[in-house]
């Protein structure tokens, strides 16, 4: 649903992408600006721990009202199915549903960044599905945007040699499958299945970051900086003073959603920074709000 900040935009369009995969099927929300304006690129949208819900498809809204194609994407599928995305109503007052909640979420988290190849390989299905989508402008690299394990996901796009012009990630994990968080749910950790490496060096990396990130400590920071470095990946690192994980989340979506306006006000401008860079053909339309509410100026 669009947020209040957002006028009518009836000429948009909205289209729902599915496919099966290894067993398993997957429904993702694509939105494009007018077909009048013709093809655009691409933009995935890879939601947090959660799960796609309606604020992964609220961000892809506002990817098309700059005028790109937004296609917010299901990383979980069955796992965790789209009407157990939330957090329950009334959360403070019900911890067994809570506790049943996030196990559920980080199920879906593990089965993905446990194992690498299939992470990269269902990341590779939603790139190919949409780029064959008629809004899309396929003769031009794609990006993506990630927020928390979407962060995560977009730089194993990276790792994995995926084609995309650049990658955003929103308080995002900097190594896949290496935080211990999830045990304190009761989540079975199967081994780390890792597979080779190859580098998308054409790729731009930005990384918006709060410094207060508990996930995120120096010694990840520093580990990152040198793989990329040695990789000849071409990066760029954020961090935001006294912010938290989470900082670009609006709080609709449950606790994990710790909004910073000022933080988001500039990660947004940083993406829209980049978006510009890479894709210069595409005039940039103006949006009073991003997905979360923050204003972003004009």
């Amino acid at each position: 649903m669009p947020i209040d900040q957002w006028p009518p935009a009836p000429d948009l369009q909205k289209d729902q992408l599915s496919f099966n995969f290894r067993g398993t099927r997957y429904v993702g929300h694509l939105v494009a600006p007018p077909a009048a304006d013709g093809p655009r690129p691409l933009v995935l949208v890879i939601h947090n721990y959660q799960g796609l819900k309606f604020f992964d498809v609220d961000v892809a809204e506002y990817l098309a009202r700059l005028g790109y194609v937004g296609l917010a994407v299901d990383m979980y599928g069955e796992l965790v199915p789209a009407d157990e995305r939330e957090w329950p109503e009334d959360f403070q007052n019900r911890p067994d549903e809570v506790a049943a909640f996030q196990k559920k979420c980080f199920e879906g988290m593990v089965a993905c960044d446990h194992d690498h190849e299939f992470f990269r390989a269902l990341l590779q299905e939603w790139l190919s599905a949409g780029l064959a989508h008629d809004s899309v402008d396929s003769g031009v690299a794609a990006s993506a945007i990630g927020y928390c394990f979407g962060g995560v996901a977009v730089l194993e796009a990276v790792r994995g040699g995926l084609d995309f012009a650049g990658v955003v990630s929103f308080h995002g994990l900097l190594q896949t499958g290496e935080d211990n968080s999830p045990d304190a749910w009761g989540v079975t950790r199967p081994p780390l299945k890792r597979c080779e490496n190859n580098y998308n060096t054409e790729t731009v990396v930005v990384i918006e970051n709060g410094k207060d990130d508990h996930l995120v400590p120096d010694e990840s920071r520093q580990k990152f900086y040198q793989e990329m470095d040695d990789a000849g990946v071409q990066w760029v690192f954020h961090d935001y003073a006294r912010t938290p994980h989470g900082f670009a989340l609006p709080p609709t979506i449950g606790p994990p959603g710790h909004l910073a306006e000022d933080a988001d006000r500039r990660s947004t401008m940083n993406m829209l920074s980049l978006f510009r860079e890479l894709y210069p053909q595409v005039t940039q339309n103006v949006v009073s709000h991003n997905a979360a509410g923050t204003s972003i100026p004009r």
